[in-house]
């Protein structure tokens, strides 16, 4: 077992998988009529916060994903969704995995009222496989809300890919 991970590798994996949302915005726009507003761009922009979150904080080694923008425009505007998932992957690609080599301090609200701060410690890897991992999550709530309006994403759209794998191999 490989004990120290592939950090190129798991860039590339989160850059593919910030590419699915980008063709979220493709399938959805070919469909006309089809209502961005109400489903896919809130995913869309919960997962872009998400990855905001990470890689705005990340050089203080401190990431509180509770504390993102929820900025309510790349919900309502495609182009705009579309121009921070770019940015998103160009960030990624740019990422020094060599300078991230220290714990990461996350930091998350609590108590089922948020009345907790609970901070633990974390690994870039670690966290670069939450932010994969929710994308997939919420891409999974898209694809339904995506069948339902006529957009086909494909059937291997969000599933985890071990999913995809056991799938593929029976």
């Amino acid at each position: 077992m490989n004990r120290r991970p592939d950090l190129e590798k798991l860039i590339r994996f989160n850059v593919d998988v910030l590419h699915q949302g980008l063709q979220v915005l493709e399938a959805q726009a070919a469909v006309p009529g089809s209502d961005y507003g109400s489903h896919i761009g809130p995913h869309l922009r919960h997962v872009i916060e998400h990855y905001e979150a990470l890689a705005q904080q990340l050089p203080s080694l401190s990431v509180d994903y509770d504390s993102r923008a929820r900025d309510r425009t790349p919900e309502r505007d495609p182009a705009v969704a579309r121009a921070r998932i770019e940015a998103l992957q160009r960030q990624l690609h740019a990422l020094d995995v060599d300078a991230v080599s220290e714990p990461i301090a996350i930091h998350l609200r609590g108590g089922l009222g948020g009345e907790e701060n609970f901070v633990s410690f974390s690994t870039l890897a670690r966290e670069l496989l939450f932010v994969a991992s929710h994308a997939v999550h919420h891409y999974a709530l898209l694809q339904m809300h995506c069948k339902a309006q006529g957009i086909f994403l494909g059937e291997d759209f969000g599933k985890a890919p071990a999913t995809v794998r056991h799938a593929r191999a029976a």
